[in-house]
């Protein structure tokens, strides 16, 4: 038990020191500084800054199997609004991981076989969601399965790289970015949802307002109003 409250507390520091200032910046000694341990007893439970990325990455993949899994149980587009914002929350929590995403993967091809690996749950996991909505009516999609994983692959693509986005644009997660990033998403959707857009989209809006309090961050109307 002591040895894994250990290792939990090291990737606690990592996490926090990796997010502030990049993977490449911080040192075995700078986190085990942070921890309050000596270098050797980190090492002792991670070798390297590899390992303990890869550690991190095992706990994105803890917080998925949680109950993300599921969601074609819960076959609404007011659901899929909720697995936007679940995943920038995810995002924003390990946001060094899917900021270095490419460079990370690149230097471990063990890192990346995994993340491969769990993409592909992930992918078919929405596939299954997608397909629940149709049989409750609410959109009709391509019959063709390779048209189908096209529209499943962007939505991922947008909302895996939507904080990212922003980030280069110089904007603050705001409950106005995270509403942008998710109109992409319907724009792509659209022509395949079978219920009123216009609905569809001031609900979803509603949904992911109700939701951004979890990023800490204020309502449209008190942005607007901070910038005025």
């Amino acid at each position: 038990m002591a040895s894994r409250a250990t290792q939990l507390r090291i990737l606690q520091a990592a996490l926090g020191l990796f997010n502030e200032y990049g993977t490449a910046a911080i040192s075995a000694s700078r986190i085990s500084e942070r921890c309050g341990i000596s270098k050797g007893n980190l090492q002792y439970h991670f070798r390297n800054r590899q390992e303990i990325v890869r550690a991190v990455f095992e706990q994105i993949i803890a917080e998925m199997d949680a109950g993300w899994y599921q969601d074609h149980l819960a076959s609404t587009l007011d659901h899929m609004a909720e697995m936007f914002v679940r995943q920038l929350r995810l995002i924003q929590k390990y946001r060094f991981f899917y900021r270095e995403m490419a460079h990370l993967l690149g230097q471990d091809p063990l890192l990346r076989k995994r993340y491969a690996d769990n993409k592909e749950r992930r992918l078919r996991e929405i596939g299954l969601f997608m397909l629940e909505l149709q049989r409750s009516g609410l959109m009709r999609l391509p019959a063709d399965p390779e048209r189908l994983r096209s529209i499943i692959d962007v939505t991922w693509i947008i909302s895996e790289n939507w904080l990212n986005y922003v980030s280069y644009e110089d904007r603050q997660v705001t409950v106005v970015a995270m509403l942008d990033g998710y109109g992409e998403i319907l724009e792509v959707l659209r022509p395949y949802i079978c219920v009123d857009p216009h609905q569809t989209t001031v609900q979803s809006h509603r949904t992911i307002e109700r939701l951004a309090q979890q990023f800490s961050i204020p309502p449209p109307a008190e942005v607007a109003a901070s910038t005025a």
